[in-house]
């Protein structure tokens, strides 16, 4: 390189780092100046109590163990509640081989404390707060795989979207897939419900139709052999409000049964009055199992079938029974619920977790997605399990706290409760759901009216309104896993 240039390439390098060494200079001067104006901020971390309610009352700051008044006023308790709390470890493990056949859970009996309401939170001594039990439960287990499986409903479209939640808990994630037969409606309003879908792992198609929905009902027939693929073992018909609380367990209990022959599996309903009139079918709330041999067969008469002004589950039924020489195969994990308003006697019975239920938010009122939030602590047979406390307390994992007037020793008999007359336990329910036992008129059932799961912990609240002049019984059970 000549002098000359050497000359200029220095000159200009030396420009270059004079011009940054201006704008280094103009940036700290910059970010200083905004530094003085930029409000305080002090850092809480998180799940520290400045994130929780602050007390009215200066001796419940420095405390963690507290009851949310806040939480009690949303449900409208606004004066005084009685008030308990459990707390209970849960230690999770690979090898855990199901839970025992004792059903005690030592825990201290309910001794209400009188809260008053009005404040926003209530200290508590901190034994209270600390496990005074501890039960074994399974690891976490993956999601199981369902694409095996395609399901067919037939309802509105506001009602599908409000189904979401609780389709996701045993459809989300699982690549079961899921047509909904719907009226016309926008292309607009079908995608948001779709989306909605999407953002819980439910994969979901909706088929706008201008059939009358009977029509429709038999139409998914149709509509499932044609989604079959190479994965494709059982078709599947629901009502808009079926649950599975364990999409795991289903998915075993079909197993056990041979996808290359007909079947036809399902469930009656449990009143044999009501199944005098409308025959001995499989009812699509309790969900109504096809395999794909006899899916093919129906499709070969569906024109047919089609035309038969039965109800929807039953224009199935007759299909199969006209056409075919598959009959009912009965899964007695399957229930209808064909009950009344007062359901807590099937709910509080014990027995093994259903396979899957009805009804919940139509017949009678049961937060199904809550009931099924202790899956993620204590694994999917910890919903509903029932554990004994006293003589006269029961827990009901997900449902209720239930004292009974008397000591209560028939463990295996259910207690009718929602049609009590002698004549109905005996001639029409006890086929399907005995053995059954009288209703206990003195009872008080506690019903779960919110599951909160944060993590590691799931909080139940537990409630009983005695009437107007009387304040609530608030019982507040505390899961959290220690492993």
């Amino acid at each position: 390189m000549s002098a000359s240039l050497f000359l200029r390439a220095r000159q200009r390098l030396k420009a270059v780092i004079a011009a940054f060494i201006i704008l280094a200079a103009i940036t700290v001067l910059y970010l200083s100046e905004a530094h003085l104006f930029e409000p305080h901020i002090e850092r809480v971390p998180i799940n520290s109590p400045a994130d929780q309610p602050v007390s009215l009352n200066d001796d419940t700051d420095s405390n963690d163990c507290y009851v949310d008044l806040n939480l009690l006023r949303s449900y409208g308790y606004n004066s005084s509640a009685g008030y308990a709390r459990w707390e209970i470890a849960v230690k999770r493990s690979k090898s855990f081989s199901g839970f025992s056949d004792s059903i005690d859970l030592p825990v201290p009996t309910f001794e209400a404390l009188q809260l008053d309401t009005k404040d926003k939170r209530k200290s508590l001594p901190d034994t209270q707060c600390a496990p005074t039990t501890t039960i074994h439960a399974p690891a976490p287990k993956a999601l199981v795989d369902a694409s095996h499986m395609v399901f067919g409903v037939s309802t509105s479209l506001d009602r599908l979207d409000d189904s979401l939640d609780q389709f996701s808990h045993w459809a989300g994630g699982t690549n079961a897939r899921i047509f909904a037969m719907v009226d016309l409606v926008s292309e607009k309003d079908k995608l948001a419900v779709q989306e909605h879908a999407r953002e819980l792992g439910i994969r979901l198609t909706i088929i706008p139709s201008k059939e009358e929905w009977l029509d429709r009902y038999f139409h998914l027939t149709k509509i499932l052999w044609q989604s079959r693929d190479s994965h494709m073992q059982w078709a599947v018909i629901i009502d808009d409000d079926t649950f599975f609380p364990s999409m795991s367990n289903l998915v075993d209990r079909l197993a056990t049964y041979d996808a290359s022959q007909p079947y036809y599996i399902g469930a009656p309903t449990e009143n044999l009055e009501q199944m005098a009139r409308f025959t001995y079918m499989a009812y699509g709330g309790a969900g109504i199992f096809i395999s794909i041999p006899l899916l093919e067969q129906i499709n070969e008469h569906y024109d047919e079938c089609y035309e038969y002004k039965d109800t929807g589950d039953k224009r199935v039924s007759q299909c199969i029974y006209q056409h075919t020489t598959t009959k009912l195969t009965w899964d007695r994990g399957l229930f209808q619920m064909d009950l009344g308003e007062d359901v807590t006697g099937f709910y509080e019975s014990g027995r093994p977790l259903p396979l899957s239920l009805h009804h919940w938010k139509s017949w009678f009122a049961v937060d199904v997605v809550a009931l099924g939030k202790s899956a993620a602590i204590c694994g999917d047979d910890c919903q509903l399990r029932r554990w004994r406390i006293s003589d006269t307390w029961f827990l009901v994992n997900g449902f209720s706290a239930v004292e009974y007037s008397s000591p209560m020793t028939d463990m295996i008999g259910m207690e009718q409760t929602w049609d009590p007359s002698p004549e109905a336990r005996d001639k029409w329910y006890a086929f399907s759901l005995g053995p059954l036992r009288p209703k206990d008129e003195e009872k008080v059932s506690l019903r779960m009216r919110s599951a909160i799961l944060d993590g590691r912990k799931l909080r139940q609240i537990y409630v009983y309104e005695p009437g107007e002049d009387s304040p609530p019984r608030i019982l507040e059970v505390v899961w959290t896993v220690s492993d």
